[in-house]
């Protein structure tokens, strides 16, 4: 007799090619059994009408920051537990901890699981290249390159770098970078150095790394990226890369607005030639919340509240849809709070795409989302993302009838509704929409 049998549910699971109605089993917090027959179980759920998948796996967050006292408030991961994902990557964006092993052991008994790729301006700050506009020098490469291998060595994902947010990395810098990642068969993930009409030129420089070195390429967010109106050429180029044996995918988060802070290097110069008008865009929190009155007031903020974070309403929905439906594009939340204030995808990304592209739409069949929400776990190495006998029974069972994203621009932090049962590792996460166990995640490391 097993612990858990879910009865009669939908078992959607792209990993293993299944779609059907199923009886899963689960016995000592691993998959142990799935079959058409009845199964015997200590603990039976009724799944009639539901669907069974594997726990969701964000392949681009960004993770909660270790407060003053060295602990971790889970914002971000509650939310994300609470819209079916069981494990997340972050370091994302070239943003993320600088002592990757002191923030994993903190990280233990968090809502969800966490697989962590180094972030590049961690490695800059280390190194003494502090300043975002000026190249790397020489011997701060040689510095960025030795401990990038020193974190890839215990357990390091990859690496994020995001030449946007820093402009002063040259493209020799990252190729440097890109093959010590190489080395270690790891992702090199990169928010490009440019979007709108750049973005272009900004997607053949980092395929061109690919095929330089022969690293594992990620785009991030290329809806924010490409979302203008080059997105089918943009699509096209990793199409063409692919067939000619480079390894590049992407991810997507389902929303036709992007969110950072006002300080970053997006807004510099003339902004508003790549994405209009300035009432397209709104700051997070501040006496002009929900609101831009004018350049002179944005660029006040900017000085005074270079933290503040904006959202800019500026992508295409055919652009983020073209995107969402390509088979080298996975989902990722990209989520980021502050004081509450920042973009829905936070609470709302997985939630949003079953009920926006699936059910309405139909963008997407259901087979389709499961596997774009959960083949990040093959992308990235992770023994996660399916319903494999012997693999942590990270299992999400949600109604796709009653799926809702409540996060709104206004209260982004609204949790997601729709999902009766979440286990990770065996152990119930969630139960009709209320968490009854936050402290199931930990950290993972990648093993050579």
């Amino acid at each position: 007799m097993y612990d858990i049998v879910l009865k009669d549910g939908l078992v959607v699971d792209p990993c293993n090619n299944i779609c059907g109605e199923l009886n899963v089993a689960v016995n000592g917090g691993k998959i142990a059994r799935i079959s058409d027959r009845h199964i015997e179980g200590k603990k039976i759920y009724d799944c009639k009408g539901l669907v069974v998948a594997p726990g969701f796996v964000d392949v681009h967050a960004h993770e909660d920051g270790l407060s003053c006292d060295g602990s971790i408030n889970p914002i971000i991961t509650e939310r994300l537990l609470r819209m079916g994902v069981t494990t997340f990557i972050g370091g994302q964006c070239g943003i993320g901890a600088q002592d990757e092993e002191e923030y994993r052991r903190r990280y233990n008994s968090q809502p969800v699981n966490c697989a962590l790729l180094t972030a590049h301006g961690a490695l800059r700050e280390l190194a003494g290249a502090a300043d975002k506009y000026a190249p790397a020098t020489d011997t701060q490469l040689e510095v960025m390159c030795r401990e990038l291998e020193n974190r890839l060595a215990v357990g390091s994902y990859g690496l994020s770098i995001s030449p946007r947010y820093i402009p002063g990395t040259e493209t020799m810098e990252m190729l440097a970078l890109a093959r010590v990642v190489r080395m270690y068969n790891g992702i090199l993930a990169a928010h490009v150095r440019n979007d709108c009409e750049g973005s272009i030129e900004a997607i053949a420089e980092f395929i061109e790394m690919g095929r330089k070195t022969g690293v594992r390429l990620q785009i991030s967010h290329i809806g924010s990226i490409a979302g203008y109106g080059q997105m089918k050429r943009a699509l096209a180029m990793l199409d063409a890369a692919a067939a000619d044996g480079i390894d590049v995918f992407a991810d997507c988060y389902p929303y036709e607005a992007f969110c950072t802070s006002i300080g970053s290097a997006t807004y510099d110069g003339d902004f508003l030639s790549r994405y209009g008008d300035i009432t397209k865009f709104e700051i997070t929190e501040g006496e002009f919340k929900g609101s831009v009155p004018s350049m002179d007031v944005f660029q006040r903020i900017r000085r005074e509240h270079p933290e503040y974070l904006t959202v800019a309403h500026v992508m295409l929905p055919e652009d983020v849809e073209m995107a969402l439906c390509h088979p080298r594009v996975m989902l990722g939340s990209d989520g980021v709070l502050l004081n509450g204030a920042g973009h829905p995808r936070a609470a709302g990304a997985f939630a949003r795409f079953l009920r926006e592209y699936v059910a309405e739409r139909k963008s997407l069949s259901l087979y389709e989302a499961v596997n774009k929400m959960t083949w990040g776990a093959r992308r990235f190495g992770l023994k996660k993302g399916c319903l494999k006998s012997g693999w942590d029974a990270d299992v999400v069972v949600f109604n796709p009838q009653k799926m809702q994203d409540n996060a709104t621009f206004s209260e982004p932090g609204l949790m997601a509704e729709g999902f009766c049962y979440i286990w990770i590792g065996g152990e119930l996460a969630v139960e009709n929409d209320k968490i009854v166990n936050a402290r199931l995640g930990q950290a993972l490391t990648k093993t050579r």
